[in-house]
């Protein structure tokens, strides 16, 4: 199973960043580009519910909150929407001295192409987020 890393500096504080990505209306607003219209619903407590779901694009992903530690933390499964494969994600943040690191973790991928597709979505939401934020 191959996995992928992705960071980026966001210049908000760890709990500002939290927000971004454990309040509904923040993630949707992020998450994807604006053209898809994202809906998200997250629970962001262990064993609470993801979903982040496009109508526009027909495409949604589902996935259970596996650890969470608000300001630091967040783990989920996640499985896109007609899929059986079910992979796993780990958001990290560290204060630094100009905001905040989130490192994003993906794991579980059974493709090398799987990996990259997934690097180029990361990234693009991280772009969005550090613009946001």
């Amino acid at each position: 199973m191959a996995g992928l890393t992705v960071e980026r500096v966001v210049q908000a504080p760890p709990e500002r960043v939290w927000r971004s990505f454990a309040d509904p209306v923040e993630l949707s607003a992020w998450f994807w580009p604006p053209r898809l219209q994202p809906q998200a619903r997250i629970d962001a407590t262990a064993g609470g519910a993801l979903r982040i779901r496009s109508d526009v694009a027909d495409l949604g992903i589902t996935g259970t909150v596996t650890a969470a530690e608000e300001g630091r933390l967040l783990s989920t499964t996640w499985r896109w929407d007609g899929e059986d494969d079910e992979t796993a994600v780990t958001i990290e943040l560290a204060p630094e001295a100009d905001g905040t690191r989130v490192t994003v973790r993906h794991d579980g991928f059974a493709t090398e192409h799987a990996v990259q597709e997934h690097v180029t979505g990361w990234n693009d939401c991280l772009d969005r987020l550090v613009a946001t934020a």
